[in-house]
């Protein structure tokens, strides 16, 4: 695998990380839900590299994808897959606790800073910041019943870099029992700021 189908491969996980944790709204419901991204970069050079890459993904061995999404996920986490379009799916759990800090607050996950701008019959707005990788973007998302599609807008910087992509997702909530996949923990500080709200 070479470098640079490394970095492209590192920029399509870290969109999709990114695509299935959307602006949590008060129209969402506690439960397991299934989000669908992709990826397109501004410069042609890039895209170009990120359509290859997808292609030499889509031929890995069956046991070489495993391994490769093996990686990606952690135990008890959410659960992404690579799709044959170059797409990722994942299946992630979202609880009440996520809702009630999301829909009051920009959420700080360690890594991540989130700001909600106002929810507007059903169409939530945010923006984010990343430490690592360094990263910075904005976004939107149309809820309807238990569907939401997003687009955001991505900036980070590869090898000194600058990479501008857009990530356009969907998502379906698939019910309330999340299985084996657990919620990602708000840090006790959002927590706590949120219950203030």
């Amino acid at each position: 695998m070479n470098q640079r189908f490394r970095l492209t491969a590192l920029a399509l996980v870290s969109a999709a990380a990114m695509a299935i944790t959307p602006a949590f709204a008060q129209t969402m419901k506690p439960g397991l839900w299934e989000s669908t991204a992709k990826t397109t970069f501004a410069d042609p050079a890039t895209n170009k590299a990120m359509i290859d890459a997808q292609k030499q993904m889509t031929k890995l061995p069956a046991a070489q994808r495993k391994e490769m999404e093996k990686a990606m996920n952690k135990p008890g986490g959410p659960v992404m897959t690579m799709n044959a379009d170059g797409g990722f799916t994942v299946k992630n759990c979202v609880s009440q606790k996520q809702i009630d800090a999301g829909a009051n607050m920009g959420v700080d996950d360690g890594n991540c800073k989130y700001k909600q701008g106002a929810n507007v019959g059903g169409t939530q707005t945010y923006s984010f910041a990343c430490a690592n990788p360094v990263s910075s973007g904005e976004g939107k998302t149309v809820y309807q019943g238990n569907d939401y599609t997003s687009v955001m807008k991505t900036t980070t910087t590869t090898n000194g870099k600058k990479e501008v992509m857009t990530t356009e997702s969907k998502g379906k909530w698939l019910g309330a029992d999340c299985g084996t996949i657990k919620p990602i923990d708000i840090p006790p500080a959002a927590a706590a700021k949120a219950a203030k709200k």
